[in-house]
């Protein structure tokens, strides 16, 4: 066995070397004094979960996902070619909902995100339009999605009623009060799980702002299913969605964080073995969210009414 475990080793090493197995490795940043807040806003066809408008003064707008649920940075496969940039095969793969996709690796330009510096991203490469549940619009093109590697660097502020992110320096913003504490998503994960009261029993999903609904293990939880369906699941895949049998399940009473968010209806549908579950928009788009990546802590509060403009790619919304 250990002869076994060594060789395995050595020809992870070997991989590595050879930039087969992609160094995903966070990005260095240089933190900005006093962090400038970013646009949320919605794309063609899809307007319910959150966009982030970054307005890099080299590459110019740049629209991404906000998805704490993609444990990696992915950049569309169109974005990266036209930046001109080389992708290099890897031996890495994103696991979904809907199963899994070969990631090819970007070394990209220094990026400028809500005055925050990102140097020595190293960005996921595939195509988004096929293998996810990002919609692509010749209108309005999505770069990609910033993802937990990235977003865990910072404290991260999601106002929904004043349509606004705001990436905080860890260093001088912490949460204390009203927070509940994180779990990593596995030892190793990037994603976190937050402790969800229903009715009476703590589920842990992922915090996830790219899910539309949140997705609990219903037979665990004892919840009563109110429907079942033959339906098509969107997700990250070979083919981007497939057909699976849905069924929802009707929750009394929730609380996160302190904070009431039920009643619910909450979706049981098939995913990976290891994932607990998903807390999706449903939830987290009623509240304002601030989550501490660095110190795995969580805070919400009720948000205020807003909307967002629709991003056309054309003439770009005003500066929040």
């Amino acid at each position: 066995m250990i002869p076994l475990l060594t060789a395995l080793l050595l020809l992870a090493g070997s991989v590595r070397a050879g930039g087969l197995l992609a160094p995903f490795s966070p990005p260095d940043v240089v933190y900005a004094v006093r962090p400038e807040p970013i646009a949320l806003v919605h794309v063609p066809h899809d307007r319910t979960r959150p966009y982030a408008l970054v307005r890099d003064p080299t590459l110019g707008p740049l629209v991404f996902l906000l998805d704490t649920g993609f444990s990696r940075t992915t950049c569309d496969d169109g974005f990266v070619a036209g930046l001109g940039v080389e992708v290099h095969r890897t031996l890495a793969r994103s696991w979904g909902e809907v199963g899994s996709v070969p990631l090819g690796v970007a070394g990209m330009p220094s990026l400028a995100i809500g005055g925050h510096v990102l140097t020595d991203l190293h960005c996921a490469v595939r195509d988004l339009a096929t293998t996810s549940s990002v919609p692509q619009d010749p209108r309005a093109p999505v770069a990609g999605v910033i993802g937990a590697d990235v977003l865990r660097l910072f404290v991260i502020e999601i106002d929904p009623g004043a349509g606004i992110l705001t990436l905080h320096d860890p260093a001088t913003a912490s949460l204390d009060d009203g927070a509940v504490r994180l779990r990593r998503d596995r030892p190793w994960g990037r994603r976190f799980r937050a402790p969800l009261v229903v009715d009476g029993r703590t589920a842990w999903p992922v915090v996830d702002t790219g899910a539309t609904r949140t997705h609990l293990d219903v037979a665990a939880l004892d919840l009563p299913v109110i429907s079942e369906r033959d339906g098509v699941v969107r997700g990250s895949g070979p083919e981007g969605r497939m057909r699976a049998v849905v069924r929802e399940a009707e929750v009394a009473d929730a609380v996160l964080a302190g904070q009431s968010v039920g009643p619910l209806r909450v979706l049981d549908r098939p995913k990976p073995c290891w994932v607990p579950g998903l807390l999706g928009q449903d939830v987290l788009g009623r509240f304002t969210v601030v989550i501490d990546g660095p110190g795995r802590r969580l805070r919400i509060a009720p948000a205020g009414e807003g909307t967002w403009p629709t991003w056309q790619g054309v003439d770009p919304p005003p500066e929040p």
